[in-house]
């Protein structure tokens, strides 16, 4: 109880304010944003976990591509777009480590803002019906998902300098950190 006297009173924060801080942190992306569904990652994509893998992420250098719109408060930001992959089957996680400035990610969500972690499926095997008649039509959900194994997401992150960012990726009881090269390799 003092220590979280002692992080309100440094902070000027309660205790609800800070898990509501917390909980803005982190994103659910829907499976409704499920862009794809491939049999297994492509080239340039590592599976990491046990049993050929929970999610994948690119092994190659990010290329950082757009800027933050004027007056969004992110314009000394830079996004490096990649495909989120995650067995559907499965719940996985991602979660920003450590990075040498500033980051967040970016997947299933119009607003811009900082998400340090994101959490995504599992989503159903064959996906709602894809006949536009039908009662169970979800408009936008990619049809057909019995072909792919692995659910696939568009989005990726956010950072205001280059370089190697580490991030964790969870499921069930494993956790593995990973690099990931954004605008800058990262070392040995």
């Amino acid at each position: 109880m003092l220590a979280a006297g002692l992080v309100s009173g440094c902070t000027g924060s309660t205790a609800d304010d800070l898990a509501t801080d917390a909980q803005l942190r982190h994103r659910l992306v829907e499976c409704l944003h499920v862009i794809d569904m491939v049999p297994e990652p492509g080239p340039g994509y590592a599976a990491h976990g046990s049993g050929g893998g929970f999610i994948a992420l690119p092994t190659g250098m990010l290329q950082l591509g757009r800027s933050g719109s004027e007056g969004s408060g992110y314009e000394d930001y830079r996004f490096a777009k990649f495909g989120l992959l995650v067995r559907r089957a499965q719940q996985a996680s991602l979660a920003i480590a450590a990075a040498p400035s500033d980051a967040f990610l970016d997947y299933g969500d119009d607003v811009l803002g900082r998400v340090d972690a994101l959490t995504a499926g599992p989503c159903d095997s064959h996906g709602p019906a894809c006949d536009v008649n039908s009662a169970e039509y979800v408009g936008g959900w990619p049809c057909g998902a019995d072909r792919g194994e692995w659910m696939v997401w568009a989005g990726g992150i956010w950072v205001n300098e280059p370089g190697c960012v580490e991030v964790v990726v969870s499921s069930q009881d494993e956790e593995i950190p990973v690099q990931l090269a954004v605008g800058a390799p990262c070392g040995g």
